[in-house]
């Protein structure tokens, strides 16, 4: 966590445009980081943009520091030096583009792979041990081993079988490690076909079909791209192993939603985890809202209350370094491939 010994770290004057001023805690910057910037850096200015009852952009601003910058927006902000992204993805902006003129892209790479991967193993566990069932039968007043007896085909252990990762960064590999502790076999989805210690099997996106043909439980964690646009396809689906879990806490993007919808309402799959949707906020009128073999949550997977220490030590070190001029000493420099 960053000190708060009150001293001033840089004097140097700046505007830092900032959408992080939304009515939810984990899209608004919290009142003692912002005491702490304006002591440390006193001749910062912290102007909310792009928010509720404010301007869409600063023209004078030479940081942004937020996660709804678009290209629009930084042609109208033409002396933009600096883009922190208080996310991982950063697929609003061209970095290629503005690699070219000049302005320095960072992500909060890392801030989030605990909060994913706790995320990740919830879905799991509780699909495999019906926790989704015990609250059904719940809600209906009916929870007994009689009623859930009905279920029993649908219970699972973890050990001796199969998870495969769908997207090998940061939360991949750490959610390797948990998968590996608890005695699951785990193949992965990634750029190389490499050799990966403690996996079983590499796959490349081109062989997804074959990947999900032989995996008990399919953890998609791919960013939003061109490429991974829709790719889990109705056939896709239809190529899972029958009974198996689907867990998505990547992009809903990524996902024919109504191909999913289909083999959940047919059984081919036992049940699916979902963190986000095609579109967001879920549809009233969605069938996923009553199914009884999914899980709901509402884009959260990478929420925790430590967040924001964490954010603020990763904002603060590279702020003190771009002023400075030592762009090549922050932390998380997002880089074409």
């Amino acid at each position: 966590m960053i000190n708060k010994d009150n001293s001033v770290i840089s004097n140097k004057k700046t505007v830092v445009a900032c959408d992080l001023f939304l009515n939810l805690d984990l899209y608004h910057v919290p009142g003692w980081l912002q005491e702490f910037l304006k002591v440390a850096f006193p001749n910062i200015e912290i102007v909310p943009v792009n928010t509720p009852n404010s301007q869409k952009t600063n023209r004078g601003a030479t940081v942004y520091w937020g996660n709804r910058i678009t290209m629009k927006m930084i042609h109208d902000m033409p002396n933009l030096k600096w883009i922190h992204f208080g996310s991982v993805g950063v697929n609003r902006v061209n970095v290629e583009k503005l690699m070219e003129k000049g302005i320095t892209v960072t992500s909060s790479k890392g801030l989030v792979v605990s909060s994913m991967v706790a995320s990740a193993l919830a879905f799991m566990t509780s699909l495999a041990r019906g926790l989704h069932y015990s609250q059904f039968l719940r809600n209906k007043g009916e929870m007994s081993r009689e009623k859930f007896d009905i279920y029993f085909d649908h219970i699972h252990e973890l050990s001796n079988e199969t998870c495969l990762i769908v997207g090998f960064g940061d939360v991949g590999r750490r959610l390797l490690k948990i998968c590996n502790a608890l005695e699951m076999n785990v193949s992965v989805i990634r750029r190389s076909k490499e050799k990966v210690d403690l996996v079983d099997k590499s796959y490349t996106l081109e062989q997804i079909l074959d990947a999900v043909s032989r995996a008990d439980y399919i953890v998609n964690l791919l960013p939003l791209t061109k490429k991974t646009k829709g790719i889990f396809t109705r056939e896709v689906f239809n190529n899972m192993k029958k009974g198996s879990f689907f867990i998505n806490i990547g992009r809903g993007e990524t996902v024919e939603e109504d191909s999913l919808i289909e083999v959940l309402k047919n059984e081919h799959l036992s049940g699916a985890g979902l963190d986000v949707f095609e579109n967001e906020p879920l549809a009233q009128n969605s069938p996923l809202w009553k199914m009884e073999n999914v899980l709901l949550s509402p884009h959260v997977a990478g929420l925790s209350k430590g967040y924001w220490d964490r954010q603020a030590d990763l904002f603060v070190h590279n702020l003190e370094y771009h002023l400075k001029g030592k762009e090549s000493l922050m932390r998380n420099i997002v880089k074409t491939n």
